[in-house]
C-alpha cells in the first residue's frame, strides 16, 4: 500500500511540458490525417527521428504489446531499435484512417495498417500482421498538429480478446460460430 502511495504522489507531482508553438514535424503537419500520412513516409523510410518529431516532447506512445514509451526520445530509441533488428525489410501499408476533432485544437486519428517483410530474432521471415493506431493530437499556435499521446495494437484475425495461461497470453474468441458440418449442412454453401 505505501507502494502505491508513493506512486499516486509522484504521478500527481509530474508536470507536463508546455506545447510548443510551432511544429518540429518536416514537413509540417496541417491536417491531423497527416501525422498518420507522414508515420507510413517515416516508418518505410526507417527514419526513427522523422517518426519522433510527428510526437510533442512528452507525448506517450504505447506499441503492439504494451510497452509505455514516454517522451520523444524514448519513441526515437524503441523504433530505432525496431528499424534495426524486427524490420530491417520491412514495409508499412497504411489500409485506411478516419480523424475525429475534439473541438477545434484536438483530434484523434485511427489507421489500420499491415507491417510485411518481418523477421524474427533469428532473422527469419515472417506472415504479414495487421494492426490499429490510434492517436491524440493537439493544435499548436501556428495552426499545425503535433501528436500527444499513440497506441499500436495488433490485430488477432477470429478473436475478440487476450487469455493468459501459463505466462503465455494469446488470443481468444468466445463468440462460437458455426462447426465445420453445420457450414456444409447450411443452404449458405454452394455444391
Amino acid at each position: 500500500m505505501a507502494k502505491l502511495k508513493k506512486m499516486l504522489k509522484r504521478a500527481k507531482a509530474l508536470t507536463y511540458l508546455p506545447f510548443p508553438n510551432r511544429t518540429p514535424a518536416d514537413p509540417p503537419l496541417n491536417s491531423p490525417l497527416d501525422l498518420i500520412r507522414e508515420y507510413v513516409r517515416a516508418w518505410d523510410a526507417k527514419d526513427a527521428e522523422a517518426l519522433g518529431r510527428l510526437f510533442v516532447e512528452d507525448a506517450d506512445f504505447i506499441n503492439v504489446v504494451g510497452l509505455r514509451w514516454t517522451g520523444r526520445r524514448s519513441i526515437v530509441k524503441a523504433q530505432k531499435f525496431g528499424f534495426d533488428n524486427a524490420f530491417v525489410g520491412a514495409s508499412l501499408e497504411l489500409l485506411e484512417a478516419h480523424q475525429r476533432f475534439l473541438g477545434d485544437d484536438a483530434a484523434v486519428v485511427i489507421a489500420r495498417w499491415q507491417i510485411s517483410g518481418q523477421v524474427d530474432p533469428e532473422g527469419e521471415s515472417l506472415d504479414a500482421r495487421r494492426g490499429v493506431l490510434s492517436a491524440t493530437l493537439v493544435k499548436l499556435e501556428d495552426g499545425t498538429w503535433l501528436g500527444v499521446s499513440c497506441q499500436n495494437t495488433d490485430i488477432a484475425p477470429a478473436a475478440d480478446t487476450n487469455i493468459s495461461r501459463g505466462g503465455t497470453i494469446s488470443a481468444a474468441s468466445y463468440i462460437k460460430g458455426p462447426t465445420p458440418a453445420e457450414l456444409a449442412a447450411s443452404e449458405l454453401v454452394d455444391d
